[in-house]
């Protein structure tokens, strides 16, 4: 069950008591209580929930946790100041791994990039044309579905529907990258109507839940990024279905692993669909990351969005051609899943980027947050409209991961601005010249990893 906040006692106001675990935090993760941590201080935000200029969601969500990274990426470093008010005492214990304060080249950076907006008077959260690539998505779902499963032109063309299934498959993908991320991370204008709006479609064209992505993506993925054990994105267990971190234990069973794992990415969104219902509703932990309890509109678009996706694309299919529908609905679900796979894998899951874990004695990461999305994060093919566009900048991941705020379509603008400040600060920079080299670094982290270690 999800913690019972009405069954926690209310904090003494005495300065004594004014000190909280990580475990005391995180009962208050409901709309009637709203406690956040950030530096090490603990923070009463309910009150301000309603005032709160990115909406209510996201306080919602994140409450009961750690949100320093998240705080910092998505308000200037002078904010800070401002929730003196709401202070309400310490933190002694940590949940997961922290970073110390923003280095000079997280600070110079972010002001970098600020100044560059200013400069060219463009709004970082709001690109026109990024709402043109959405119409197109959308409609070619719709194309897609139509001449897959209803045009008495294309029925009985088998290669035509099944192409148009692989048409409608690649869309949905495109979904996922485009407005369901930028609605995510808050980059699609200043308005979190807009957010949610562009968020649900995830639910209805993937019958994938944008809640649960914000807990895997946001709260996990970005605020400990490559940290075994508490990415969820780098599922690390022992043993697992894979061996992706020298931490995980050698089994015969790895062997090969290059070319038995791959194959399974095509379930991505099958699986997505099962574990979002646990996560949010049967276990309330997506791997290590904790979710809080679903409001009744998110549980609306939660369900709606499972049931529109199996009436649309399972019932009516099968309705419409029978079995014959079968193979066009696992084409379409499978290349998106495997679409989406292949590039969230070529971004982190290889050998070249770095998989830090924090000092055991003081459990703090040893760079700073920004120069650890720079150190784990592995870019390609900038410069490359197709990739640029159709991998959702994913080509631009790095840029990404320290300006998650910034709208995708001006990461190739600022690109220039970050790779000049990781030279001048001696900051690697991860980069692959190709997709095709990116994705194969993935394959190459797999066999590598597949081999029985050496014993020195």
């Amino acid at each position: 069950m999800a913690p019972d906040v009405a069954a926690i006692s209310a904090v003494p106001e005495s300065k004594e008591s004014r000190k909280f675990t990580w475990e005391e935090v995180a009962q208050h993760n409901r709309p009637e209580s709203l406690w956040f941590t950030v530096r090490g201080k603990v923070y009463d935000l309910t009150n301000f929930a309603k005032r709160h200029p990115g909406g209510q969601d996201i306080l919602r969500a994140a409450a009961g946790r750690d949100v320093t990274q998240t705080f910092e990426v998505y308000h200037d470093l002078a904010v800070k100041d401002r929730l003196k008010k709401f202070y309400i005492g310490d933190l002694v214990s940590d949940e997961f791994p922290t970073f110390p304060e923003p280095s000079p080249f997280f600070v110079t950076l972010k002001n970098r990039v600020k100044k560059y907006f200013e400069e060219t008077k463009q709004d970082p959260r709001f690109a026109p044309w990024m709402f043109v690539r959405y119409a197109v998505i959308l409609g070619t779902i719709g194309l897609g579905w139509y001449c897959t499963y209803l045009s008495e032109h294309f029925k009985g063309k088998w290669w035509a529907q099944a192409g148009f299934a692989v048409l409608t498959g690649f869309a949905q993908a495109q979904t996922g990258l485009m407005p369901l991320h930028d609605s995510s991370h808050f980059a699609i204008t200043n308005k979190p109507w807009v957010w949610k709006l562009f968020g649900s479609l995830h639910d209805i064209v993937n019958g994938t839940s944008h809640l649960q992505w914000l807990y895997q993506h946001i709260l996990g993925h970005h605020a400990y990024t490559n940290i075994p054990g508490a990415d969820p994105d780098i599922s690390v267990q022992n043993p697992d279905v894979r061996r992706i971190w020298e931490g995980q234990t050698w089994l015969p069973r790895y062997l090969g692993q290059e070319f038995v794992i791959p194959p399974l990415y095509g379930a991505l969104g099958t699986m997505t669909r099962k574990q979002d219902i646990e996560i949010l509703y049967v276990t309330y932990m997506c791997d290590k990351i904790r979710s809080n309890p679903v409001g009744s509109l998110d549980g609306i678009i939660f369900w709606g969005g499972k049931l529109f996706w199996l009436w649309s694309r399972v019932i009516v299919p099968l309705q419409l051609l029978g079995l014959r529908a079968v193979p066009f609905i696992l084409i379409s679900d499978m290349v998106a899943s495997y679409w989406l796979a292949l590039l969230f894998q070529a971004n982190h899951v290889v050998g070249e980027v770095e998989w830090p874990l924090p000092d055991p004695k003081t459990n703090q990461i040893e760079r700073d947050w920004a120069e650890h999305q720079i150190s784990t994060s592995q870019d390609y093919a900038h410069g490359s409209w197709f990739w640029t566009v159709f991998s959702g900048a994913l080509n631009y991941q790095a840029v990404h991961h320290v300006f998650a705020n910034v709208n995708q379509y001006y990461y190739p603008e600022i690109a220039p601005i970050v790779l000049k400040t990781c030279e001048e600060f001696g900051v690697k920079y991860h980069h692959k010249a190709t997709a095709f080299e990116a994705v194969m670094s993935h394959l190459i982290h797999l066999r590598k990893l597949g081999k029985k270690p050496k014993v020195v």
